[in-house]
């Protein structure tokens, strides 16, 4: 093994060729440059190797009460390197937006003196900030030729993922009369990323039923953060006795 080294033509002509002094590659010049290139072969294949994304279905959030609802999605670097400049993009089916819907924003009113209620303005702990960057729909050829993607992009201020960290991730949209209650969704993806191959794979969890909607995130619903199933299912026994 210690005798062999890479040559192109143009090279390995020299190194066999019988010029002057002067000339052609010496053994010693194929050693030194054979070993330069294991070593760098040896960085590349452990940095791709070293680079690994994980994505999951964190929840899924109501938007409009059995209308529609989000995704929010967790990718996490399971690598042993930093990841930059990190793009996600996920297969987007006929069914599913790549635009997140978002809830109605209350108003503020209260009784006027002489009759009637005035007009507060905006409720500020029901208002939602629109993602400056969220997903976008664009076509790909990442799964299907010309197929529908939504696509997500980290800001450049905030490029990195460190390893065991990860990037939280809001979006798309979905109507309940296509994904019912304990559904499967099923969605494939493609994480981008600098020195990084492409890596695929497919995300899957189901649509959450019943209490289970409340169970996922407690307080949206204005329940404590550590309710329990038990203590939900009292509440709702004690609703229908009333």
């Amino acid at each position: 093994m210690e005798n062999l080294g890479f040559l192109c033509f143009k090279h390995h002509d020299e190194y066999d060729s019988k010029p002057n002094v002067s000339k052609g590659l010496q053994q010693l010049e194929v050693a030194q440059w054979r070993d330069e290139l294991y070593k760098e072969m040896e960085y590349r294949f452990r940095s791709v190797r070293a680079r690994k994304t994980e994505l999951t279905i964190t929840k899924f959030e109501p938007v409009d009460h059995l209308k529609t609802f989000r995704l929010n999605f967790r990718l996490k670097n399971v690598g042993e390197a930093t990841i930059a400049n990190v793009t996600l993009s996920i297969r987007l089916p006929d069914d599913v937006t790549a635009a997140s819907p978002r809830k109605l924003t209350k108003r503020r009113t209260m009784s006027h003196p002489l009759g009637g209620t005035m007009d507060m303005g905006i409720d500020m702990s029901s208002f939602e900030m629109p993602e400056l960057l969220g997903f976008s729909e664009c076509t790909e050829d990442f799964f299907v030729t010309g197929g529908r993607v939504a696509n997500y992009s980290m800001h450049p201020v905030n490029s990195v993922i460190l390893p065991g960290h990860s990037l939280e991730i809001a979006g798309l949209g979905l109507r309940c009369e296509d994904y019912p209650d304990d559904t499967e969704l099923r969605l494939d993806y493609r994480v981008d990323a600098d020195d990084m191959d492409p890596q695929h794979g497919t995300v899957s969890k189901r649509v959450p039923k019943g209490l289970d909607w409340i169970l996922q995130n407690p307080t949206a619903f204005d329940f404590p953060k550590d309710v329990t199933r038990e203590q939900l299912e009292a509440l709702v026994s004690e609703q229908h006795s009333d």
